[in-house]
């Protein structure tokens, strides 16, 4: 792509697409065309790279399967989306590292023109389903696949302790691990309805029968729930018909990290959810 991807070639994208399924419309023909705000030829080149467009054998510009369908999307913010997702299976760009980060990171550090399609697009702010699936859709493409079904539950998790949260205290939770995953912690709520001390929490969930189930705590985990003045860890089990929860302290789960021997130390810790099965709720 010539010209950084931006909100003004991919409007004009969008304008190009709309052109060429009602006319028989040459690459040079697309040239002359008034296309948002950008130079013609950079739209032409974006859509070719997002592979929405293509020439036939007799010279004209044809939608291709990725055409079609971003044609066919009506909102502007939803074509959007898809035009990240056909930019980033196109071209792996550099930037596509930064999602297993969270969204804070990838915003702060994208090319401006990404960052401003994101924007554009409703993705720098908000929870909803549709954009935590945006996001954790980007974060699986740059990690590899393996990873998006253990995503998927983790996020439950995390949905169920705001809800929890919001239900408990009267206050909405705020969603940290959304927005970046080297906090230490996924949800900053506050201890009572009356008591606005902050409590940062970490959540674990999990679909599998609680004596075979395990939890990661990362080194990073551990040492900003030793650091914070109320933290708390919930386990999620799921593997139910109806979720059960575990509250923890440090104290309680403190008894289960491992030590640093010698000139070894540890990374990450698991942890089996049976050692705290008398303290899941129902």
């Amino acid at each position: 792509m010539t010209r950084p991807l931006s909100p003004g070639v991919a409007f004009g994208c969008a304008e190009l697409l709309g052109a060429a399924s009602r006319n028989a419309l040459t690459p040079s023909g697309a040239l002359s065309l008034p296309l948002s705000s950008v130079p013609a030829r950079d739209v032409l080149d974006a859509s070719f790279s997002l592979r929405w467009l293509e020439v036939s054998t007799e010279g004209i510009l044809i939608l291709t399967v990725r055409g079609e369908r971003a044609l066919s999307i009506s909102d502007d913010r939803l074509r959007l989306r898809q035009l990240v997702l056909d930019h980033v299976e196109a071209e792996t760009p550099p930037w596509l590292h930064l999602a297993p980060a969270g969204r804070r990171e990838t915003l702060l550090h994208a090319p401006d023109g990404i960052r401003q399609v994101l924007v554009e697009a409703g993705l720098a702010y908000g929870d909803d389903i549709d954009a935590v699936s945006f996001w954790d859709g980007l974060a699986a493409r740059a990690r590899g696949t393996r990873d998006a079904a253990l995503s998927e539950i983790g996020r439950r998790g995390e949905r169920l302790t705001i809800a929890r949260e919001r239900e408990r205290t009267g206050f909405w939770p705020k969603w940290v691990a959304l927005d970046s995953s080297s906090d230490g912690y996924d949800v900053l709520s506050q201890l009572s309805a009356e008591d606005r001390r902050r409590l940062t929490i970490e959540v674990k969930a999990t679909e599998r029968q609680l004596p075979h189930a395990f939890f990661h705590l990362t080194r990073n985990e551990w040492e900003t729930a030793e650091e914070c003045l109320h933290h708390a860890f919930h386990l999620w089990d799921l593997s139910g018909s109806e979720p059960r929860l575990a509250v923890l302290t440090v104290p309680q789960v403190a008894t289960h990290i491992p030590a640093d021997i010698g000139e070894g130390s540890w990374e990450s810790a698991a942890i089996p959810f049976r050692a705290f099965a008398s303290q899941f709720d129902g």
